[in-house]
């Protein structure tokens, strides 16, 4: 699976993993079904209504129009309230991001959304795959456009598994401020930066190496997410025979 690396202000790479081809046309085969479900539910509703015996065909295409324009807007809107996803992009565990990996604006979803008659809808979506395929962060002409990607949100398994990884004999404790933590405290530092990965936020996790040196009064010299390791590895070391 390609990576979208990334270079944060503390000179700390991070990589977050490309969605696939696959998840993508996953992605968006659920949101237009769903799309085309609400058309459908509307259609009924005014046929039941009876809007469609009547003699104003402007009245129809009015009311149809006007009612059908939330599905119209869809992506756009969903993505702008949902920090880059829709539905099928939920389900799917993907997301629209900046090219740095932050949250996109609100003018980078339009640009993206606009760009679907050009991607999906000119050549049945040849052009959007075509583009997907060949370019090298995976983007589409509207994320090159409006400057996005689209990345993978799946829990890496390989991730931070030294977290919960069994304390040796030999292991010397680095910081012996650990001990002003409590059970509930490093239950919460490990849920934190479990969702900090999870959701390729690191500034999560840098909120969370911050709060702890100003807590355990600390001046580590390391990257945030070794320093938070070390602390939890430092606790249970500390009280495993407690």
């Amino acid at each position: 699976m390609n990576t979208l690396p990334i270079n944060t202000p503390q000179n700390v790479k991070f990589e977050y993993n490309l969605a696939s081809l696959g998840t993508r046309i996953l992605a968006f085969a659920i949101d237009y079904f769903l799309i085309s479900c609400y058309i459908l539910l509307i259609y009924l509703i005014l046929a039941k209504l009876g809007l469609f015996t009547s003699n104003d065909s402007w009245l129809i295409a009015g009311v149809f129009g006007l009612l059908s324009l939330p599905a119209f807007m869809y992506p756009f809107l969903m993505e702008t309230i949902f920090n880059g996803q829709t539905i099928g992009k939920r389900l799917t565990k993907i997301k629209v991001v900046k090219i740095d990996g932050t949250r996109a604006t609100i003018y980078q979803y339009f640009i993206r959304w606009v760009c679907t008659i050009v991607d999906i809808f000119l050549c049945m979506g040849a052009i959007g795959i075509g583009s997907i395929v060949l370019s090298k962060k995976a983007q589409r002409i509207g994320d090159i456009a409006a400057d996005t990607a689209v990345i993978s949100i799946k829990q890496n398994t390989v991730i931070q598994e030294t977290l919960f990884a069994e304390i040796t004999a030999e292991y010397n404790v680095t910081f012996p401020q650990v001990m002003r933590l409590s059970d509930n405290d490093v239950n919460i530092v490990k849920d934190v930066l479990k969702k900090g990965y999870e959701r390729k936020d690191y500034n999560i996790i840098l909120a969370l190496s911050n709060k702890l040196v100003d807590l355990l009064e600390v001046k580590p010299q390391m990257a945030p997410e070794v320093f938070i390791d070390l602390v939890i590895k430092d606790y249970y070391y500390t009280f495993k025979n407690r």
